[in-house]
């Protein structure tokens, strides 16, 4: 009997042993031995932005647009990007957009804590006769353990004005204002964050447009046991599959309330097929005047549950892009916020490879006062079945040159008068 006994403790501990090692080049698998060496701050600013100018009236106004990614080798920091983008001299207002982000694990798919993609500082800085566009942003994907390499990828708009042409005044820019909530599974899977300005802040005919600045969704931590050491906690860190992340920013007008405040809202989704207790942050800025103009578009949110009726196991799992265009437009030049997105997998929740959602390759046309844009988007495993749902809603910022500046910044017309 005791031989049996030995047998079977044997028996035990080759088996632990063979786990153990099937764990170790598992790890081994997904920890190669070159570490992804993110830039420095310091070293990111030794580079030049790449951003491409869209549209330029000399003197006056320019717009640009742009992207840049960095690599992590791990999800316990956050990637950051530092760009700074020269602009023309006779800019002395600007601001940059997010006007769109991409994300992806390096190595396979993996479930889900939490996303980040978030432009939290924005700057114009001149000096001895250079003006900069400089931003801060940053980006994470991660699972429970946080240990997987990721890309953060920002897609982004800046624009800038010299001010004597337009009344309008950038609000905030520097950090942005911050919203923030828990959303309890309780409450439902839709979050709502608002904010109201100060009292007074507008006046007579001025006009607001809220600019989309970022997001940060986070599952919250929860009683959870696993196969590990001390297997229970109370408050673990968690992940799930994911079926639905969306985001939509949106105010109630251009035009502020009676007493003269601003009142933006921002509505979230962040789910697996059930409902899960979640926080959310988003930051937002703003541009406020009379030569503030807003062509809004307003993205409802609609929670899914569990499977969808039709169900197409196709692979896809490749970049999906449209095209936009839009025509006569009542505005002087015209700058396209993404302020309204939603990514589902089409058949049931997923392990996460890739997700993002960007607005690129915008035209404008002064003449005709008409704009184009494509918006492209990803939501994969990893090996890319099934398909995916995208929806978005493009808010197109308006601004109007001020005609007594353009006026008064006319030459003067001499009339001479010839004397008998």
């Amino acid at each position: 009997m005791i031989r049996y006994g030995y047998m079977l403790l044997a028996l035990f501990t080759l088996l632990l042993l063979s786990a153990c090692a099937s764990k170790y080049k598992e790890q081994k698998a997904s920890n190669p031995a070159d570490k992804i060496k993110a830039p420095t701050s310091f070293e990111q600013l030794t580079f030049k932005s790449e951003g491409r100018t869209v549209f330029e009236d000399e003197g006056k106004f320019i717009l640009i647009e742009g992207n840049k990614c960095v690599q992590h080798d791990s999800g316990e920091e956050t990637a950051t990007v530092l760009q700074w983008i020269e602009l023309p001299s006779y800019v002395d207002s600007g601001t940059v957009v997010l006007n769109g982000w991409d994300l992806r694990f390096l190595h396979g798919d993996r479930e889900v804590n939490s996303m980040l993609a978030d432009i939290t500082h924005s700057k114009v800085i001149k000096s001895e006769g250079s003006t900069f566009l400089v931003f801060e942003a940053q980006g994470k994907l991660n699972d429970q353990n946080r240990k997987d390499a990721y890309e953060f990828c920002v897609f982004y708009s800046g624009f800038g004005y010299r001010s004597v042409f337009f009344d309008a005044t950038i609000e905030d820019d520097y950090n942005g204002v911050e919203v923030s909530t828990l959303q309890d599974k309780n409450q439902g899977a839709v979050a709502t964050l608002e904010n109201t300005g100060s009292k007074g802040t507008l006046k007579g005919n001025a006009a607001i447009a809220i600019i989309p600045r970022g997001f940060d969704f986070q599952f919250d931590d929860t009683f959870e046991c696993e196969w590990r050491f001390l297997p229970c906690k109370w408050g673990d860190r968690v992940d799930y599959h994911l079926l639905q992340v969306a985001y939509s920013l949106s105010q109630s007008g251009a035009f502020p309330s009676l007493d003269g405040s601003s009142h933006w809202t921002v509505q979230t989704l962040f789910k697996d097929s059930s409902t899960r207790t979640y926080r959310i942050k988003a930051r937002a800025a703003m541009i406020r005047g009379n030569d503030v103009k807003l062509r809004a578009d307003f993205l409802a949110l609609h929670s899914r549950t569990g499977k969808t009726g039709i169900c197409r196991k196709n692979v896809d799992g490749i970049v999906r892009t449209q095209t936009f265009r839009i025509r006569d437009l009542p505005f002087d030049y015209a700058v396209p916020l993404l302020t309204g997105w939603d990514l589902s997998y089409e058949c049931e929740q997923q392990r996460v490879q890739r997700a993002g959602i960007w607005l690129h390759d915008i035209h404008f046309d002064s003449n005709s006062s008409s704009l184009e844009y494509k918006v492209s988007s990803i939501l994969r495993d990893k090996d890319g079945a099934p398909s995916f749902n995208a929806a978005q809603r493009i808010t197109i910022l308006g601004l109007n040159r001020t005609r007594a500046s353009v006026q008064s910044n006319r030459a003067p017309v001499n009339i001479k008068i010839r004397e008998h």
